[in-house]
């Protein structure tokens, strides 16, 4: 592998994203179909802010509080707002940023647009198998 240099060259660009009406049951169901265990979470209006759920969401907020995941929408466990990054941003900010805000995963935006989201898996993946490209 060659030294990433941003994070466009190691983010994923196919997003699990979920509606934040659907209830929790229905997230978990995606998020077993498609292999992962975050999703993000489509604004509810033009106006709204995207939001993120992860599996520790739902057992943080659903299972230690014994909630049905039948009854329970998205949007009422989902963390908003949240942080947005350029594809362009170097992966040294990038860990900077996750460690800073206590975070595991970021969407990146370009103009506005979702492009990817890149998770502390990725940029471990990459740093072990690139180092951190140059500075």
């Amino acid at each position: 592998m060659t030294h990433p240099k941003s994070v466009s060259e190691i983010m994923t660009r196919d997003v699990a994203i979920i509606e934040a009406t659907a209830t929790v049951e229905a997230a978990l169901h995606l998020m077993r179909q498609r292999g992962v265990s975050s999703l993000l979470v489509r604004p509810e209006d033009a106006s709204g802010d995207w939001g993120i759920m992860t599996k520790r969401d739902i057992i943080s907020k659903v299972v230690a509080n014994d909630l049905s995941p039948e009854s329970l929408e998205v949007r009422e466990i989902m963390t908003r707002p949240i942080l947005r990054i350029p594809p362009d941003m170097n992966l040294r900010q990038v860990s900077a940023m996750m460690i800073e805000n206590r975070v595991r995963r970021l969407p990146v935006f370009d103009h506005g647009k979702l492009v990817g989201i890149v998770s502390d898996t990725d940029l471990f993946r990459a740093v072990e198998e690139g180092g951190w490209g140059p500075h």
